[in-house]
């Protein structure tokens, strides 16, 4: 309790702390950062929610799933040198498949680099909620972080279950 306080006040001051900062800003630099993130977000046909909405228990759909799935292999192609132009995921999955295996020292050092990038994102995750990450695995870590989530979601079922006694 006492960390979740400590992490609103910090929220709060740094957002206070920020606020003069921006306001100092010339206007044609906030209209450019302005445009620059509209820009960002009208890629997508819906903007930026449709892009997270799953996140809040909305699945995504199959178009979402697709279209993920070709992104990440248009990723891993670029990483391997391999052309995107006009090709279909199934043919850019089978360039990486021949890719992985001429050259495996290629593929051992980019699942070594994702791996790290997983960990510093789960400790970043993990700082956030107020839990140690010294010295701990990427698995240790989504392991308390999904503790902490159901300990949250059974506090939060708790007060709701006794209000719906008080009532009958």
């Amino acid at each position: 309790m006492r960390a979740k306080s400590y992490v609103a006040l910090l929220t709060i001051a740094l957002l206070l702390a920020a606020a003069p900062a921006y306001a100092a800003q010339p206007e044609d630099q906030q209209s450019a950062e302005k445009g620059a993130d509209s820009q960002s977000r009208s890629g997508s046909q819906e903007g930026w929610k449709s892009d997270h909405d799953h996140h809040h228990g909305n699945p995504p759909s199959a178009a979402q799933i697709e279209e993920h799935r070709l992104a990440k292999l248009r990723y891993m192609a670029k990483y391997f040198g391999i052309s995107t132009e006009g090709k279909t995921a199934d043919q850019l999955k089978n360039e990486l498949k021949a890719a992985k295996v001429k050259d495996k020292d290629k593929w051992e050092a980019f699942k070594a680099e994702h791996q790290a990038k997983r960990l510093e994102h789960l400790k970043r995750v993990a700082a956030e909620h107020g839990i140690s990450t010294e010295g701990k695995s990427a698995d240790q870590l989504l392991d308390e972080l999904r503790k902490q989530r159901r300990a949250e979601e059974k506090k939060q079922s708790i007060p709701e279950q006794k209000t719906k006694v008080k009532e009958s």
